[in-house]
């Protein structure tokens, strides 16, 4: 089958935007911290709520979220807080839908389907979760690769899931490609979508990590969705859900995604880390 007849490959193209977007206006720059934090949050969710929503930061601000860096981020990042209303209008349209289209429309509205990738130009793209996490309620950061790895030099290594730390950086916007292929999709299906939320994406440009190292801070888990595509139009998207941060659970995912019928048909694998090749990679084929 073409890959271009393929309704998940604009949704994924849309994705990798995003990232290039964010990778490309990231400007590493070294911040001396005060002893007092201005501008402290606890988790991504307050963050959210508390410090944009509220009015209480703006782009550019110097920013602390205490939670969790992980090397999975959300492949469709966005305020957490709009997921509920996303994931009605899946539901909510009067028109006639096919299979295929209402697939599509539940994979970029499922807000917890994860990535993770390489390092991208020297910098990478990191997610910040709570300290019990869930893909679908996280920001997006990006920071220096050398950086990252002087904090937590095992942080590519593929059992690695996260650690509960102090992050530092300043609040920027990209430009995300989500909302018009998501208006695309819905238009065709005579459903009716705001598309407000995707115009533009708030992530942190990173400048410290300071690692929780005491037992009683430093548990922390994460739940989230892997995923394949394939070149299926029956079965175009084959997920599986559970805890990153349990091992035996994260195999039991993968095994299951590899057990299904249409994986030999596999086009794009959620994990650059541990992917059979790195033909069917994120990067490989998007960036």
């Amino acid at each position: 089958m073409v890959l271009d007849a393929l309704l998940w490959k604009p949704l994924l193209e849309a994705s990798a935007q995003t990232i290039v977007g964010a990778i490309g206006s990231y400007a590493f720059a070294k911040v001396i911290e005060t002893a007092l934090y201005k501008n402290l949050y606890q988790g991504p969710l307050d963050f959210w709520m508390r410090g944009l929503q509220q009015g209480g930061i703006s782009e550019g601000d110097q920013v602390y979220i205490d939670g969790l860096v992980s090397p999975y981020i959300q492949l469709f990042p966005g305020n957490p807080f709009g997921n509920a209303k996303k994931w009605r209008n899946v539901y909510d349209f009067d028109g006639k839908i096919d299979s295929e289209k209402y697939q599509a429309m539940e994979f970029l509205n499922g807000s917890d389907s994860s990535l993770r990738l390489k390092s991208l130009n020297g910098e990478s793209l990191i997610g910040i979760f709570a300290r019990y996490g869930y893909v679908g309620e996280g920001l997006l950061g990006v920071v220096s690769t050398t950086y990252l790895k002087n904090v937590i030099p095992d942080f590519f290594h593929p059992d690695f899931f996260g650690r509960v730390a102090r992050i530092g950086g300043r609040v920027a916007r990209c430009p995300t490609q989500h909302g018009f292929v998501l208006q695309g999709i819905a238009g065709h299906s005579g459903v009716k979508l705001d598309t407000t939320p995707y115009k533009e994406l708030y992530y942190l440009q990173v400048n410290s990590i300071y690692l929780r190292r005491k037992p009683h801070e430093s548990t922390c888990s994460l739940l989230g969705s892997q995923w394949s595509l394939t070149d299926s139009k029956n079965e175009q998207y084959l997920l599986e859900y559970g805890h990153f941060s349990d091992r035996s659970e994260l195999k039991i995912c993968a095994e299951k995604l590899r057990a299904r019928p249409q994986w030999n048909k596999t086009k794009v694998y959620f994990d650059e880390m541990t992917a059979d090749s790195a033909d069917v990679t994120f990067s490989r084929i998007f960036i």
